[in-house]
């Protein structure tokens, strides 16, 4: 087993598919499944699942994926912290976070930064993901957090987790929490207050609901976290959020204002940056530290209904952009 045949394993396990690997990583498909074929024999394990719709991890592959990914941001790591070791880490670094994830990475990255990187100057963008991307590629952000969709050119994109996707209603509803959850075509039942038809999370929920032949009308269209939320706990409508924008609520079940469902329905979170400009030593280190972040959050499990993309079910909807 080596690093090469653990880059070509986790860049299949995240493109879920060979054909799209060996285009990423401009290897032929053949030399990619022969390598496959030798860490599996090597490990003797089956590590992937090919179906006509893709590829997944099975078992054995996802606790690889973990470790491999590990071993792989280390190896680069040891290499940039030889590079660095002459001097500490200074200058300047920006990052776009959406708004529904600023809760849940804004705070913990700032003290973070404050105590591992004292001389960088981080600065944080909140806005729409499609407007924090466009900054990135025209260098005024170094990177942004957003959700993953269809590859953007000029865009890389660097998986961080996947999430689950709620139904959010009043407690006067009448609705009980469900131990499995519900599916998506369920929805159409309820009267809904949805974000607007240019958002992300609207248009995944279309795309759930188009896979059963359903469609839905919202009563409004709210483009404001704060206000859907409020619009729901006074009991005016349902609504869709993320697992990021529901923290608390998640971990605190006895709020009695709200009932929360899980949807079949996930999404992936994404950390972009261009492919054209590199980032400096500042914006590489704050790079980092998010991703020890998130990863130390995820196993940990001090998330509700968030989890590692390997770990997301094959059959999970990816939509597009969001707010």
């Amino acid at each position: 087993m080596d690093l090469r045949q653990l880059k070509y394993f986790v860049k299949i396990v995240e493109q879920r598919s060979m054909s799209r690997a060996s285009v990423e990583l401009n290897v032929a498909q053949s030399a990619l499944s022969l390598q496959i074929s030798t860490l599996e024999t090597r490990l003797r394990q089956k590590l992937l699942i090919r179906r006509s719709t893709g590829v997944s991890p099975t078992p054995a592959g996802q606790t690889l994926y973990k470790h491999a990914v590990a071993i792989l941001r280390q190896v680069e790591r040891a290499a940039q912290d030889v590079e660095r070791s002459a001097a500490e880490v200074s200058g300047p670094a920006s990052l776009g976070l959406p708004v529904v994830l600023q809760d849940l990475l804004a705070i913990n990255l700032l003290v973070a930064a404050r105590t591992r990187l004292p001389q960088v100057r981080l600065h944080l963008a909140e806005g729409m993901s499609y407007l924090l991307k466009e900054m990135v590629l025209q260098g005024r952000l170094d990177m942004t957090v957003t959700y993953q969709f269809e590859p953007s050119p000029g865009i890389v994109e660097q998986p961080l987790f996947n999430e689950i996707i709620y139904l959010v209603s009043p407690a006067k509803s009448g609705i009980k929490p469900r131990e499995r959850g519900l599916a998506i075509a369920e929805i159409a039942r309820y009267p809904l207050f949805l974000s607007s038809g240019q958002t992300g999370m609207r248009r995944l929920v279309q795309a759930g609901l188009a896979a059963h032949g359903v469609t839905v009308e919202p009563l409004a269209e709210v483009d404001s976290l704060r206000t859907l939320i409020d619009a729901v706990e006074t009991g005016n409508a349902h609504t869709i959020l993320p697992a990021s924008a529901l923290q608390g609520h998640l971990k605190s079940r006895a709020d009695s204002s709200l009932v929360i469902n899980s949807l079949d329905l996930s999404r992936n979170v994404v950390l972009c940056t261009s492919e054209h400009l590199p980032l400096g030593a500042s914006a590489t280190a704050v790079y980092e530290l998010l991703e020890n972040l998130i990863q130390e959050a995820l196993q940990d499990g001090r998330w509700v209904g968030i989890r590692p993309v390997a770990d997301a079910p094959s059959t999970s909807t990816k939509g597009p952009s969001a707010h």
